[in-house]
């Protein structure tokens, strides 16, 4: 299995989604039927009334019914609605805001804050996706984080204040590589369709609850009337954590199992999860039970003989078991928990990793020159993260302090895409801001000094910038975007290696809404001509001989999802606006068909039997836009 199949998979799970949400619904309405009734018959002034609604025949009311199924059905479908279009519109970003949290900036001063957006920067490289951008719940004491985004490029990570401060840098990078493989699986999308669908189910307990805080003149009456919402909503949110508890679970296993792969450090997710037992993770937040499924551990802790039921979250001393660790009891005092070595947790992990599909990675071993596997069922390996703690060490730093403003950042995009040519470098110049000039030309003189690791480094640089630019308003990201086309057109023609990383900003800065498309609009003819644009572009760039190119291009096409061999396309047909919408309508496919495509790209560039770096960038390029995680290779 693969990432692809692990997309699959949580597609078909989002309908059993509709089944239990459907359930609940109707289960509100027969309650809130069965109160309006009993309210219509203690409010009754005389026997004979009393006597006629109590008749079991007359008990059921047609009309009742009819109106009571329109004003919550339509109360409880209008608020799911209403929050799954926020949702799509702003991402991960508007979870965090409404849980409470603080966007970190990328030049605090703060040393526990620094220290979590450099762990975060490792994890991101090394799993081949934009830096999330990163939030702190700073009201919150329990220790806990999520991770939420609708795609890998619009994802957060959020962590308390509690857990930032009580973590070493251990535990918080096991922490932060279970949450980033919650997002490189695919979890993250999931479980934000997950909150706007319970969200219409919570909204009578959420409306109940403020009217319970309510002060004033009426405040006795509201009060009982808010009491009166949250036992009707007390059905949904019993619904909600079911549906939150079956999603859940197995998802913290493999996200754990996977963290444990990512670091190849059971210690330091297994002494995390430890101070969550022993400090706790509640949170507190009024929002917090309808995200409880996001978080790290229990946000919203169950009691009684119903605790095992509605659970998110497995059992702690569970986790610890599954990573290799002991977590015992003695005379109710915690004991230090005893890890066994990394080789016995990754063979302990094996089964559920081999068996479950998120655990599979759609890039096998690139570091060494091998080509996307996309059926390589093997997780991302400890040496990505030493790869990127290297690569990130090798940057120079005041460059780096430089480029933590948008102004900074916007320097950087502009040293990417400077020509070689001094006199069309020169004319770009004259389109870049002047607070950003100075840092264009030092990065372009340092990329210059090291051609060797040029691709490499070009892409460590864009990853950087990116939640920077992020960070800025619609606006910002506009003229960002529209400075980078001016600079790639200054030359009058876009080479392969501008294309990709035109291609990864564009993806990347794109808000949520202005990337939603029809998926009923897709044609198979018309995705057969952008299979052969996307093909086309990959061979020209990477094999110099038309001859070569040609072939690679005919062998890609016969293992591609294409329906009809095409002709080979020209060079001079691709431009930017044709790639970009072809990868754009190739997003929209099933996850089985954007695994074909990408296999028949590995086709392509395994065709002479080496990976370039023009092919690397283009390979990440292709592979964030279909949505899969891309790991840096070497180039």
């Amino acid at each position: 299995m693969d990432f692809f199949a692990a997309q699959d998979h949580a597609h078909r799970k989002t309908r059993w989604l509709v089944f239990w949400f459907i359930l609940a619904v109707i289960c509100i309405i027969v309650l809130v039927y069965l109160a309006v009734t009993l309210w219509l018959w203690l409010a009754c002034q005389t026997p004979k009334m009393r006597a006629h609604l109590a008749d079991p025949l007359l008990f059921w009311s047609g009309a009742r019914s009819c109106w009571i199924s329109l004003l919550v059905g339509g109360l409880i479908a209008a608020a799911s609605l209403y929050k799954i279009r926020q949702i799509a519109c702003h991402g991960g970003k508007l979870v965090a805001e409404q849980l409470g949290g603080r966007r970190i900036a990328r030049g605090t001063g703060d040393p526990t804050e620094k220290r979590l957006l450099n762990v975060v920067d490792e994890m991101a490289i090394a799993a081949g996706i934009p830096a999330p951008v990163v939030f702190v719940l700073d009201d919150e004491g329990g220790l806990n984080a999520f991770a939420a985004g609708l795609s890998t490029k619009d994802s957060v990570v959020a962590v308390t204040r509690g857990l930032l401060e009580v973590m070493n840098r251990d535990e918080l990078q096991g922490v932060i590589g279970h949450e980033i493989s919650h997002i490189v699986n695919g979890d993250s999308r999931l479980n934000l369709k997950l909150i706007g669908v319970l969200y219409g189910i919570y909204v009578i307990s959420l409306v109940g609850r403020s009217m319970m805080r309510a002060r004033g003149r009426n405040g006795g009456a509201i009060i009982l009337l808010g009491l009166a919402l949250c036992a009707i909503g007390a059905i949904g949110v019993f619904f909600g954590r079911l549906i939150q508890a079956a999603v859940s679970r197995e998802r913290e296993y493999l996200a754990d199992a996977s963290a444990v792969q990512f670091t190849r450090n059971p210690d330091g997710l297994s002494g995390a999860l430890g101070k969550l037992q022993s400090s706790g993770s509640r949170i507190r937040h009024p929002e917090a039970a309808a995200a409880s499924h996001l978080f790290f551990g229990a946000s919203c802790p169950s009691y009684g003989f119903l605790a095992a039921l509605l659970a998110t979250h497995p059992p702690l001393a569970e986790r610890i078991y599954r990573l290799g660790g002991r977590w015992s009891l003695h005379l109710g005092q915690k004991e230090a928990f005893h890890a066994v070595d990394v080789g016995s947790v990754t063979e302990s992990q094996s089964q559920i990793l081999a068996a479950n599909p998120s655990a599979a990675m759609p890039f096998a071993a690139l570091d060494n020159g091998a080509l996307p596997a996309a059926d390589a069922a093997a997780a991302i390996p400890s040496a990505r993260i030493a790869q990127a703690q290297s690569l990130l060490a090798c940057l120079p730093e005041a460059l780096r302090q430089q480029a933590l403003g948008v102004a900074g950042a916007t320097g950087i995009i502009g040293g990417l895409f400077f020509s070689p040519k001094a006199d069309i470098r020169l004319q770009q110049e004259k389109d870049l801001p002047p607070a950003s000039l100075p840092v264009a030309r030092e990065l372009y003189q340092w990329l210059a000094a090291q051609p060797e690791h040029g691709a490499r480094y070009r892409l460590a640089w864009l990853g950087l910038v990116l939640p920077v630019l992020r960070e800025g308003t619609e606006a910002e990201r506009q003229e960002v975007l529209a400075l980078a086309a001016t600079l790639v057109r200054a030359e009058g023609r876009m080479s392969p290696s501008e294309f990709a990383l035109f291609s990864l900003l564009y993806d990347t800065l794109l808000s949520p809404a202005a990337r939603r498309a029809n998926r009923g609009q897709l044609r198979l003819k018309q995705l057969d001509q952008d299979i052969a644009s996307v093909l086309a572009l990959i061979t020209h760039a990477g094999h110099e001989d038309q001859k070569t190119a040609e072939a690679a291009y005919q062998a890609a096409m016969a293992c591609s999802p294409a329906r009809a061999a095409l002709p080979y396309p020209a060079k001079i047909t691709l431009s930017l606006n044709t790639v970009s919408r072809a990868l754009a309508n190739l997003a929209l496919a099933a996850p089985p068909y954007r695994k074909k495509l990408l296999e028949a790209c590995a086709v392509a560039i395994r065709y002479d039997g080496k990976i370039t770096p023009v092919e690397n960038e283009l390979l990440r390029a292709f592979a964030q836009s279909l949505g899969c995680p891309a790991p840096l290779a070497e180039g």
